[in-house]
C-alpha cells in the first residue's frame, strides 16, 4: 500500500517535471520542438569563401553543387508564419581542384523586391497572410480582404535544368531562371 501511495507522489511529480522539461524544450516557433535555427534568417554571402576540406577530394569531381531554401524570415518587424514562407536563398558550393568555395545570393524575385522595398510582408505566402496596407482607409482595407492574392514566385523549393538552363521553382506555376555562376536572377 505504501508503495502504491510513493508511487503516485512519483508520478505527480515526474509528470511535473515533464512538463517543465517540454516548456524549456519547446521554443517560440508556434510550438514546434528544436527547429529554431532553422527558421532564423541568415544573410547571403556573394562572394565566394573558401571552405576547410577533411579528407581530400578526387580531382576530377569538378563543377557546381546548387541547393536552396528559405533564408530570411523577417522583414521589417514582421514574421513569416511558417518555415516554408522564407524568402529563397540560393547557394553555391564550386568544386574544382579538391578545393570547396561557398557563396549564396538571395533570389531577386518579386515577392523579394515587393516586400524588401515595403519593409514588411507585402505578398502572401504558403503559410503567412499579409495584412492590409496600413496606408489605406478603412473601405479600403476592407475592400482587400476580397481581392484575389496573385501567386507567389518565391522559389525557395528548388533548382529545375532544363535544355541547358537552370531555374528554381516552387509549388507555384512561376520559376526564375539563374546563372549558376553567379547565383543572379535573370528575368
Amino acid at each position: 500500500m505504501d508503495t502504491v501511495k510513493h508511487q503516485k507522489k512519483n508520478t505527480s511529480a515526474l509528470k511535473k517535471s515533464k512538463s517543465v522539461k517540454n516548456i524549456n524544450h519547446y521554443t517560440n516557433v508556434h510550438g514546434l520542438p528544436s527547429i529554431e535555427k532553422i527558421v532564423s534568417s541568415v544573410e547571403d554571402t556573394p562572394r565566394p569563401i573558401s571552405t576547410q576540406i577533411v579528407g581530400t577530394i578526387p580531382e576530377w569531381i569538378k563543377g557546381n553543387f546548387l541547393r536552396n531554401g528559405p533564408g530570411k524570415f523577417e522583414i521589417g518587424n514582421h514574421k513569416f508564419n511558417h518555415w516554408f514562407d522564407g524568402m529563397a536563398l540560393m547557394h553555391q558550393f564550386k568544386i574544382s581542384n579538391g578545393q570547396v568555395t561557398y557563396k549564396s545570393r538571395f533570389l531577386s524575385s518579386d515577392s523579394y523586391q515587393t516586400n524588401k522595398e515595403h519593409n514588411r510582408i507585402a505578398i502572401s505566402e504558403f503559410g503567412t497572410v499579409t495584412m492590409p496596407d496600413p496606408c489605406k482607409n478603412v473601405f479600403q482595407r476592407f475592400l482587400s480582404r476580397f481581392e484575389s492574392h496573385k501567386p507567389t514566385d518565391n522559389a525557395n523549393v528548388s533548382f529545375v535544368t532544363y535544355k541547358g538552363d537552370y531555374y528554381v521553382s516552387t509549388e507555384t506555376n512561376i520559376m526564375h531562371k539563374v546563372d549558376p555562376d553567379t547565383l543572379e536572377t535573370e528575368k
